[in-house]
């Protein structure tokens, strides 16, 4: 039996996230072997950190060596049972940078050494959390002038939900729609998996990954890389909301529920249906994210600082 092989870093931890993802949803239509130059060039970072996941997802068994280079997935990976009692934790650097973005308590400029003062780590510890953010949309580089992290407040996640509730159920009734039912399958099996160790100790982000995934996995059916964009960008806005609107486990639990209704639709043909249960899910969304926002803000806010006196 293969040792387990420990992840030494934040990053090489969301790597392996990233690639068990692709495995999962492309594994099927990977053709021949996983190499790490391609992840390399797909993820945006250099081979050692990529060799390291890739190490861990051998001692999983996962994957395993190719006699001619690269590896060959063995199994696709279960997205909740690996994880669900993981518990990878949100009071670290990641962490308390989602807080204060979602505080709007950003530095500003956003410096690497501004940061630094701020949270009291070496630069090398800002970059990699600024650069796992800027792979999730929610910063950018500004030339000669720090950092730049997404806008955040009540009335865009307003106008977000807007968008989605017009865009999501009409591209389920399109002409050219077309679900992936094996995708849908997948993504069924993992909702369940979820459902039965819901509880306040699931970590949150892998709650919201498998609630971006379902909107994604839609999106994907409209065969418009412009919508799939759209609702990706959307997911990333979310990420902020998401991270502090999952202590409400009942409504977790029936959103989840929601998506496995959907899906039920979709699998036997009735979009019509998937589409009425799409824009219903929404608006639910919507409603109980907006009765709440202020108070979830507060929530943040008052732990941020409990957990600043601490320090």
């Amino acid at each position: 039996m293969t040792p387990m092989f420990e992840l030494k870093s934040e990053l090489q931890n969301e790597l392996a996230g990233r690639i068990k993802e692709l495995i999962r949803s492309h594994g099927q239509k990977i053709d021949g072997r996983i190499r790490e130059s391609m992840l390399s060039r797909a993820m945006g970072v250099s081979r050692t950190p990529i060799r390291a996941a890739l190490r861990h997802l051998v001692s999983e068994g996962i994957l395993e060596p190719h006699t001619q280079g690269g590896y060959s997935i063995l199994q696709s990976p279960s997205r909740i049972a690996e994880t669900m009692t993981s518990g990878q934790p949100t009071s670290g650097l990641y962490g308390r940078i989602l807080r204060d973005i979602v505080l709007n308590e950003m530095p500003d400029p956003a410096t690497e050494k501004a940061l630094m003062r701020k949270y009291e780590v070496g630069r090398g510890e800002i970059i990699r959390v600024l650069r796992r953010l800027v792979r999730e949309g929610l910063a950018e580089p500004l030339p000669g002038r720090g950092w730049a992290t997404i806008r955040f407040d009540g009335e865009q996640m307003s106008r977000s939900y807007h968008l989605r509730y017009i865009l999501e159920p009409a591209m389920l009734l399109d002409a050219e729609y077309s679900a992936d039912n094996e995708a849908l399958q997948r993504l069924r099996s993992d909702h369940v998996t979820a459902l039965s160790t819901l509880s306040q100790q699931s970590p949150w982000h892998e709650l919201f990954e498998l609630d971006a995934t379902f909107h994604e996995t839609l999106a994907c059916g409209s065969k418009n890389d412009l919508i799939v964009d759209i609702i990706r960008r959307q997911n990333r806005l979310r990420r902020l909301a998401e991270f502090f609107s999952y202590s409400r486990l009942e409504r977790i639990r029936a959103s989840m529920n929601e998506h496995v209704a959907i899906i039920d639709a979709l699998l036997t043909g009735d979009a019509a249906w998937a589409a009425a249960l799409l824009r219903q899910h929404l608006t639910i969304s919507q409603t109980v994210t907006e009765e709440n926002f202020n108070k979830d803000l507060e929530a943040v806010r008052t732990a941020s600082s409990s957990l600043e006196r601490l320090r």
